[in-house]
C-alpha cells in the first residue's frame, strides 16, 4: 500500500483547496515539511504508544540507495527464531531494509534475511500464538489491568474479567491488548506524503505547528504498513500535527485509530487499534551510515569485489 510521489504542486494544490482563509500560512508550512520527501537521507526516531505497548523505532535512510539501517523490535514470531535468548533480552534488533519491506535482520548466527528466518526453527517457542504480526502482550496498566509479556502468550483476563476485545479465539480463552507492532518499516518519507496527500482542516494551530484531520484512505495507510499482507484496516480515522523550525520539518505526531483483521493459521480476529506515534527528524541530508556487506547480500545486493591487491615491484 505504498504511495507513489507526489508532486509538490498537486501538494500545494490539495492544501490551499483545505486551507480556506488560513492558505499562506499552511502552504507554507507544506513546503517545509516536503522538503522531507525530496531529502538525499536523514536520521529519525519515532516512539509508538498503541493498546499493548510503548515502543521506539530508530532508523537512518538513503534515498539514492532506498537503504534503510533501523533498531527496532520485532514481533514474537520473529524474534524467537532470531535469537534463543530469553525474549526480554533480545527485544530490540538491527534491521537493514531495502525499500520498507524486503529486510535482513541482525541474528546472534550472522545477518538473515526474512525466507531463512521462516525457515528457522523457533529457539524460544513457547507460545502456539506467535505468528501474530504484531503479538498480544506488552506492559500497560490502566482501566483493563496489567498485561503480560510480549511474545508469552495469553496472559490472565484484565480486572474485570473480560478481555479487551472479547474472545476473539472462539476457545474461551481471552487475549490481552494487541500491538500494532509490524514486520515491515514505514519511513518518514512516505508518511508526509500519505499525511499530507490525505489531509484537510489544515490550521496552524500555535507559532511553527500545523495540525489536521486524516482521510480515511490516509489514515488506512499508516495503521497498516505496505506488504503487511496479512493485516486488512478495514476502518480508521485519524488527526496529525507537523512542527517546522527553520523552514523545515522537525518532528510530527499522527494518531490514529480503527478496526484490523488479522488472519493467521487460517484463523481471522477483527480487533480494534488506538496509536499515537511521535517522529523526530534529525540530520537531514548530512546522515551517513554503512548498511554491512553481510546484510547487503541477504537483501539481493550485489557487492563490487574488491579490487586485487597491487603486486609488489620486483627486485
Amino acid at each position: 500500500m505504498s504511495l507513489p510521489t507526489l508532486t509538490l504542486a498537486l501538494i500545494l494544490s490539495a492544501a490551499s483547496a483545505s486551507a480556506a482563509a488560513g492558505a499562506v500560512s499552511t502552504d507554507l508550512a507544506i513546503v517545509a515539511v516536503m522538503k522531507l520527501p525530496d531529502a538525499a537521507n536523514y536520521t529519525w526516531s519515532t516512539t509508538i504508544d498503541d493498546d499493548a505497548r510503548t515502543y521506539a523505532v530508530d532508523g537512518q535512510t538513503d534515498r539514492a540507495s532506498d537503504l534503510s539501517l533501523v533498531n527496532m523490535p520485532v514481533v514474537a514470531a520473529l524474534r524467537r527464531r532470531v535469537s534463543s535468548a530469553p525474549s526480554s533480552s533480545v527485544d530490540l534488533a538491527t534491521v537493514a531494509f531495502k525499500g520498507d519491506e524486503v529486510y535482513a535482520i541482525q541474528t546472534d548466527k550472522g545477518w538473515k534475511n526474512a525466507g531463512e528466518i521462516a525457515a528457522m526453527s523457533p529457539a524460544n517457542a513457547n507460545t502456539p500464538y506467535g505468528g501474530y504480526p504484531g503479538g498480544w502482550g506488552g506492559m500497560r496498566r490502566g482501566r483493563r489491568g496489567m498485561m503480560g509479556g510480549m511474545g508469552r502468550g495469553f496472559p490472565p483476563p484484565d480486572d474485570s474479567g473480560t478481555a479487551p476485545n472479547g474472545d476473539q479465539n472462539g476457545d474461551g480463552r481471552q487475549p490481552p491488548h494487541y500491538s500494532n507492532l509490524q514486520k515491515t518499516l514505514s519511513r518518514p518519507h512516505e508518511e508526509v506524503g500519505i499525511i499530507v496527500a490525505g489531509a484537510s482542516d489544515l490550521k496552524v494551530e500555535d507559532g511553527d505547528v500545523m495540525g489536521g484531520t486524516l482521510s480515511e484512505t490516509a489514515a488506512k495507510l499508516l495503521l497498516v504498513h505496505a506488504g503487511q499482507k496479512e493485516i486488512t484496516p478495514l476502518k480508521a480515522s485519524g488527526t496529525f500535527r507537523f512542527w517546522v523550525k527553520d523552514g523545515a520539518l522537525v518532528k510530527y505526531e499522527v494518531k490514529l485509530e480503527g478496526r484490523i483483521a488479522v488472519v493467521t493459521n487460517g484463523d481471522r480476529h477483527e480487533i480494534d487499534i488506538h496509536q499515537t506515534a511521535m517522529t523526530e527528524i534529525k540530520s537531514v541530508g548530512v546522515t551517513k551510515f554503512d548498511v554491512p556487506d553481510e546484510a547487503k547480500k541477504k537483501l539481493g545486493i550485489a557487492i563490487d569485489p574488491a579490487p586485487p591487491a597491487a603486486k609488489s615491484p620486483s627486485a
